[in-house]
Formats: structure tokens, C-alpha cells, sequence
């Protein structure tokens, strides 16, 4: 039995030659790699009808799973296979083609099928970086609120907060570096001013503005006469940047807000990655 006579046989049945990397898998190189959707058979061309032997035979059986992909592995003879090479190939699970009188190619032993695991889309780790005074309550709250969603819905989201940087230092000099370092490993901004004026967190606002697209941003205002004096200029160049923050009144107004705003990019990322989204109550 001939390679091209084989390649005739099965594109009939629309199978094409499989350039699936197959490195690893297969215990036993094929002589022909055949594919139609994600069914590939692997056949081993034997010059004779000879028995075989076991250690042969279970060799070929070991093949491993192929991802997303539904593996048959088959000898093909020459000829019909005797009794024993029959009985240990359905024994193994391994499929039989042979030849037959008329020189037709003959289903002697199905294989047995080894389905690898499918391809699943998953989002990929996404941080989302914390600017606000490390004291705010409201920070706490969007922490856990994103640690929940995480757990209780097994979305990658994860809060990047400076502090817990392992190289985090007090020392002005140290810290901003380790803020653009930390800054640049996340997808989202969280920015939430509430109080008095802070020049680091109006540094951060401003590169966070600068660097990110507005739909990436999430930016909460405490909703007070003092905050809005305090950070009016910062305030201003957030509107020129095209950039809309929320304003809240207290602590539980904030996490509904907060909250509101991670399922809708919770939902995002399951669009762009192409995963399935069940959205759960919060």
C-alpha cells in the first residue's frame, strides 16, 4: 500500500494532508498525517502483513493528545493482517487498513480516538493601577470590591497598588520610578481625589491621563465644594484630555459606582477575548 494511494483513499472523504506540529506527540513517526476539521488520522505504512510485536504495537498506542484535536493512529499492510495482529491492535485501540484482493483499501480495526483538550479563549491577567491617597477609605473598598469579583467570578483582574510593590520605598526619589514601573503593567486606571490637594497624585493623574486611552481611565471625584477648589486646575486638564470622571457623595455611593463600572469592563473583556460572560449579582 502506497502513500498516494492512501492520499486518494481518504480525500475522497475531503481529508488534506495535516501540517498540525505534531512534535512529542506521536510515539511513532507517521508515514502520512491526515486532517479534516480537527479529526487527524496518523498512519503507519508497513511494507508486510508480518505479525507485529507487542512492544510495538503498545508503542504506537501511547501517542499523547494533540490540543483541540481528536487523534486515530492505524497501521496499513500490504494485505489483509493475521488473527494476531488483529487481536492486538483492538487490544491497543489501534486501527487496521489493508489491501484487499480487488486492491481496495479495507477498514480492518477502527482506532480508538484520543481527544486532546479543546482551545479554551481566556482574558488574560488584567491590572488596574490605584491612584489616591493610600489612607481613603474608598480605596480599601475598590480593592476588595475587585478581589470579590475575582474570586467569586474567576476574572484576572487584580489591584496594582503601589504600596504593596515589593521595591516600594517612601523615598520620593525611589517611588516615582516604582509608580511608572507599576503604572506600565496595567491595563486600567482607578483615580479617585477626595480632600485636600496631593502633588503626587496629581503627578500620577497627569501621566495616567497622558498615557491612557479615556476608556481606560476610571475616575471618581468626591462630590464636595473643598475637594472640587482643591484639584480644580487637575480637574480642567482631565476635561481637555476628553476624559468624564463620576462623582460621589459617600463611601456607599462610591462602590455602587465602582462596581458598576468593573462589570461593564468585566464585559468588555469578555467580548474582546471572545469568552462566554455570565454575569453574577454583585
Amino acid at each position: 500500500m502506497t502513500r498516494e494511494k492512501l492520499i486518494e483513499y481518504f480525500s475522497a472523504d475531503e481529508f488534506q494532508i495535516s501540517n498540525t506540529n505534531i512534535a512529542g506527540k506521536l510515539t511513532i513517526n507517521p508515514d502520512l498525517l491526515i486532517e479534516k476539521n480537527s479529526l487527524i488520522k496518523a498512519i503507519v505504512i508497513r511494507e508486510s502483513s508480518d505479525n507485529l510485536s507487542d512492544a510495538f504495537v503498545q508503542r504506537f498506542s501511547e501517542s499523547k493528545r494533540i490540543n483541540a484535536k481528536t487523534l486515530e493512529i492505524y497501521f496499513a499492510f500490504p494485505s489483509k493482517p493475521t488473527p494476531t495482529t488483529f487481536r492486538l491492535c483492538k487490544l491497543f485501540g489501534v486501527g487496521i487498513l489493508y489491501t484487499d484482493t480487488e486492491d481496495q483499501i479495507q477498514i480492518y480495526v477502527e482506532s480508538i480516538q484520543i481527544k486532546g483538550r479543546r482551545n479554551v479563549n481566556a482574558i488574560p491577567k488584567t491590572n488596574i493601577f490605584f491612584s489616591s491617597r493610600q489612607s481613603l477609605p474608598e480605596r480599601l473598598i475598590a480593592e476588595d470590591s475587585v478581589t470579590d469579583i475575582r474570586d467569586s467570578l474567576g476574572a484576572p483582574l487584580f489591584a496594582m497598588l503601589v504600596e504593596n510593590d515589593q521595591h516600594y520605598s517612601n523615598d520620593i526619589r525611589k517611588l516615582w520610578r516604582i509608580i511608572c514601573k507599576c503604572m506600565d503593567e496595567c491595563t486600567y486606571v482607578l483615580i479617585i481625589i477626595s480632600g485636600e490637594y496631593r502633588k503626587i497624585i496629581d503627578r500620577e493623574t497627569r501621566r495616567a491621563l497622558d498615557l491612557y486611552d479615556p476608556e481606560e481611565i476610571l475616575f471618581y471625584v468626591q462630590n464636595d465644594k473643598y475637594t472640587k477648589e482643591q484639584w480644580n486646575d487637575l480637574l480642567e486638564f482631565a476635561t481637555t484630555k476628553g476624559v468624564k470622571y463620576s462623582e460621589y457623595f459617600d463611601s456607599r455611593r462610591f462602590k455602587l459606582k465602582f462596581n458598576e463600572r468593573l462589570m461593564i469592563i468585566l464585559k468588555d473583556l469578555h467580548d474582546e477575548y471572545d469568552v462566554p460572560f455570565l454575569s453574577r449579582t454583585l
